[in-house]
């Protein structure tokens, strides 16, 4: 059988079907080629109505309606669909007043190519939305089931951008490799559905086109074979006519047989292309699995402006109070700076965080269960403050003409740091101490305890000058400080840095422990020192009135008092070679086992077992007494 025009239709399906798992342009070329053949179709069958100029084709009226509408513009029916397809489409309002407005449920706008036929997606490089304008507003408000917006989409009358939403905005730069494997999944596994679809799909048209083209053939033929006879085409005009009618009949039967076929191919082409785009992808996001956590993605949100404010308020400007009212920021590393282009920090410039409570954490949960609370919270990490002045205050203020003005102390304040180290240095690059550690207060403790509040561990306190002192503002002594522990060391000597222990006393050290009273190893008649002890290469008690020594309440005494020297007890001994410079006199009785004198004189009278010179009584003892000076006195109570 001699080639026709329905076996050129039949070739050119069967080349489209066999480039459906070929690449883009050669399912391109196919389709281009199938354009006549619907063209041949569609001139048989004259089915619609079809205007074209190679020029020009315009449209003028003041009002122009295009649709599935009326004489009167509406609409038949709650249908139609108008496709505008070409390479550029402009959409212009023109003059001062002019406006492009579109209106539909579902506003949707995707920068991909959809192919000459509207059916592909394909990504293109230079795929972008861009909108320019003055102003711009984006706005999201809630309304109900077949209801009405209360508040237009209006601009505020300021040149700039306006995002609003009555319930969530969310701009997102991420990428991701599990989510996006899913989605690929998914995505992947409905590609192919389709394509095994449409491939059975067009199977079984190819074939019903096969069946029709053959059928259309036999009557091209039987008309061929009527036409070949003059005189038998004369007598058979009946049959004649009958092949015509069903020849026509037939062509809109393949026209759609035709269409649906093409439609299911080109389908069927960009399934196969989506599939192959997908398994790519996939790939890509495979290899970069491995890396993923630790290699940056290239995701970035820049938001740059000379003022910038967040805060969480309703549409009536009211802050939010309730506890869902939050502003999160979670990130790995985050960076406030207030950087020069040079590098150099900009004058004046700070950080200010005012709030009720203030909290920095380096807490680390190591959670039971993901999603829940239960689990440890174990602090790591670390916080480091670095500036030239560091102050950390508890200080009411009051504004008078725009300026802070201290009020007072805060009452009830307090500062609290709990570690289980604590250092506190002032070291230069070589290590030595330098500069000075000032604490004033009226009441201040130190202290290192258990849980059972026994002192345990160490506190150490190193600095080139350290002072401390409980002052008023007039610098004038006040409160009290104590220092209490097992053992007490009040040193100044040099260190042993490998052992820690005393290396002897640091050269031209001194101590000086001044005050108006002083108490030593009493605080009151009931708690008394058990040994004091005072050793020294040399020792010096110096007094400027009087200097005591009692022992027993005051039974035994030795007393420097008015350049005069007494000693009291009940019995006074004197051990070794004495001297006695300047005169001495004995108010009482003296006995000697031996006397030598280089004079001796008796105003009274002199008495020996051996000689005898006049008579005298002896006079009775004295009954002088050493009275202290000094009273033992408690020292103040700690407050």
């Amino acid at each position: 059988m001699a080639e026709t025009i329905f076996s050129n239709w039949l070739s050119a399906l069967q080349d489209l079907q066999s480039s459906v798992s070929k690449d883009l342009s050669e399912i391109r070329k196919q389709k281009a080629e199938i354009q006549q053949l619907k063209a041949d179709i569609l001139n048989e069958v004259a089915r619609g109505k079809f205007i074209r100029d190679d020029e020009r084709i315009v449209l003028s009226a003041p009002e122009i309606v295009i649709g599935n509408v009326d004489a009167s513009g509406m609409l038949y029916g709650d249908g139609g669909t108008i496709i505008i397809r070409g390479q550029k489409l402009g959409l212009e309002g023109v003059g001062e007043h002019g406006s492009v407005e579109t209106r539909a449920p579902l506003i949707a706008q995707t920068a991909i190519d959809p192919g000459p036929d509207g059916i592909e997606e394909v990504v293109r490089s230079q795929s972008a939305v861009i909108t320019q304008a003055k102003h711009i507003t984006l706005q999201s408000n809630e309304a109900g089931e077949d209801g009405y917006f209360s508040r237009s989409a209006t601009t505020t009358g300021a040149t700039g951008v306006r995002i609003h939403a009555d319930e969530e905005v969310e701009i997102d730069a991420s990428q991701s490799v599990e989510q996006r494997k899913e989605a690929i999944e998914n995505r992947l596994s409905e590609v192919k559905q389709q394509a095994f679809d449409l491939s059975n799909q067009t199977f079984t048209t190819m074939a019903t086109i096969t069946g029709n083209v053959a059928a259309m053939e036999v009557m091209l033929a039987g008309q061929d074979l009527i036409n070949f006879d003059e005189f038998l085409m004369r007598v058979t005009v009946t049959i004649l006519d009958d092949l015509s009618e069903a020849f026509k009949s037939q062509l809109p039967t393949a026209y759609d047989a035709l269409e649906n076929a093409i439609s299911l191919m080109t389908r069927l082409a960009e399934a196969n292309r989506r599939q192959k785009a997908l398994e790519e992808e996939k790939k890509l996001v495979e290899e970069a699995t491995e890396h993923f956590q630790e290699e940056a993605t290239g995701a970035h949100l820049t938001v740059t402006a000379e003022q910038m404010s967040f805060a969480s308020k309703d549409g009536d400007n009211n802050i939010r109070e309730n506890s869902a009212a939050s502003i999160s920021v979670q990130t790995g590393k985050l960076n406030i700076t207030s950087y020069k282009k040079d590098g150099s920090l900009i004058d004046d410039s700070c950080v200010r965080i005012a709030s009720h409570d203030v909290e920095i954490s380096t807490v680390n949960p190591q959670l039971k269960e993901e999603g829940k609370l239960d689990g440890d919270y174990v602090t790591d990490g670390s916080v480091q403050i670095n500036s030239k002045n560091v102050s950390v205050t508890a200080v009411d203020y009051s504004i008078s003409d725009g300026k802070y003005e201290v009020k007072e102390q805060t009452k009830e304040s307090s500062f609290s740091v709990r570690s289980e180290n604590v250092s506190m240095l002032s070291y230069d690059t070589e290590g030595n101490t330098t500069g000075s550690w000032y604490v004033a207060a009226q009441n201040m403790g130190q202290g290192s305890f258990d849980k059972d509040g026994n002192a345990t561990g160490t506190l150490n306190l190193s600095a080139e000058k350290m002072q401390l002192a409980s002052l008023d503002k007039d610098a004038k002594a006040s409160g009290q400080m104590m220092i209490n522990a097992k053992d007490v060391f009040v040193k100044s000597v040099d260190i042993d840095g490998s052992s820690g222990s005393d290396k002897g006393l640091a050269e031209g050290g001194n101590m000086v422990i001044l005050a108006e009273k002083m108490f030593v190893g009493r605080t009151d008649d009931k708690t008394l020192t058990k040994e004091l002890q005072i050793s020294a290469e040399k020792a010096g008690v110096y007094a400027k009135e009087t200097a005591e020594i009692q022992q027993d309440g005051g039974k035994a005494m030795v007393q420097l008092d008015g350049g005069n020297v007494a000693l009291k007890g009940s019995k006074a001994e004197f051990f070794g070679d004495n001297t006695v410079n300047g005169k001495t006199e004995f108010k009482a009785d003296v006995k000697a086992p031996k006397l030598v004198a280089d004079s001796l004189e008796a105003k009274s009278s002199f008495k020996s077992s051996n000689i005898s010179d006049g008579f005298s009584t002896p006079s009775s003892p004295s009954s002088a007494q050493l009275n202290a000076k000094l009273k033992e006195n408690d020292a103040p109570k700690q407050k």
